[in-house]
């Protein structure tokens, strides 16, 4: 019985985890960086990517992206399918605050 709430308390740890978004600004330059776990296709909690370009677009709307990371997450790709099927995804974006 307690192994088997151990397990499930880290799965639900990881998969929260997972889902988390945020920003860092120092000096002029700014990081944006989103994650989330893909199990068959599926993102949960939400699309690291859009995640990443929606605080991008609502804390530095008039910065300059000097930076994009995003991981695959497409299906014609040896990466893209093993992420698709089950893997961590994220999302950094990087640039000059314009300010």
């Amino acid at each position: 019985m307690n192994r088997t709430f151990l397990s499930a308390a880290l799965c639900v740890a990881s998969l929260t985890l997972a889902g988390c978004s945020g920003m860092r600004q120092a000096d002029g330059m700014y990081t944006v960086h989103a994650e989330s776990f893909r199990f068959f296709s599926i993102a949960i909690p939400h699309d690291d990517q859009a995640a990443a370009a929606k605080l991008n677009a609502e804390h530095f709307a008039k910065g300059t992206v000097v930076t994009s990371y995003s991981t695959p997450a497409d299906w014609t790709s040896f990466w893209g399918v093993l992420g698709n099927i089950m893997g961590f995804h994220s999302t950094v974006i990087s640039g000059k605050t314009g300010s």
